[in-house]
């Protein structure tokens, strides 16, 4: 974290998930370097042939803790349930952090399909004033990202979620990916923000 911030200004977001063979702990205990911003992921679930395990006690200890050390969560939401757990979470006193962020996952075997019709049902959803992105696992990474931004969402782009730039070509890093999220949102005329508009977009605190 420190080479990044010496390197560039950018805002840096660690992961809480990082392993499905990772106990809840340790990866529970990244928080502590402080990041502006962490995952958070409110529900276990099947994930691919493995188990990826937040058990309900740990994870609202984890939203305590991130609240008290002012790191703002980003709430990985794979299927329609895990919205309503992090409600109930919101509900508690746990993510007082407004507007909440929230990733909508779509793709990973165990959790909802990569559809425009999920992407759509879960965006209906989100209360009102949420900041959100779509995360398309896969071949439907380019289509759901177009759609998403179209709706007024955020995008993520990189090799984590897909490796192809376009059908049967790879992509030759994370640049290209990124360079063509870019194109869609010009297109869109959806500008991409700054280090400093994103800040505010999303109301981080300060350090």
């Amino acid at each position: 974290m420190d080479l990044i911030a010496e390197s560039c200004p950018i805002l840096i977001q660690l992961s809480t998930g990082v392993g499905l063979d990772v106990p809840f702990d340790e990866r529970a205990a990244l928080v502590e370097l402080r990041p502006r911003m962490a995952t958070l992921n409110p529900c276990s679930m099947s994930f691919g042939t493995g188990e990826f395990r937040n058990p309900p006690a740990d994870v609202a200890r984890l939203a305590e803790r991130m609240r008290e050390l002012g790191v703002k969560p980003e709430l990985e939401i794979y299927d329609t349930g895990h919205l309503e757990a992090c409600l109930r979470l919101r509900d508690a006193g746990l993510l007082t952090d407004e507007p909440l962020q929230v990733s909508i996952v779509l793709g990973v075997k165990g959790g909802m399909a990569a559809t425009a019709d999920n992407l759509i049902t879960m965006v209906r959803r989100l209360p009102p004033g949420a900041v959100w992105q779509v995360i398309a696992i896969g071949r439907a990474n380019l289509e759901l990202t177009g759609i998403g931004l179209a709706l007024g969402g955020n995008a993520r782009a990189g090799l984590e979620d897909t490796l192809y730039l376009r059908k049967g070509e790879l992509s030759a890093g994370n640049l290209p990916l990124v360079e063509r999220a870019v194109r869609l949102a010009s297109a869109l005329d959806r500008p991409v923000a700054s280090v400093e508009e994103a800040t505010d977009l999303l109301c981080l605190q300060s350090r």
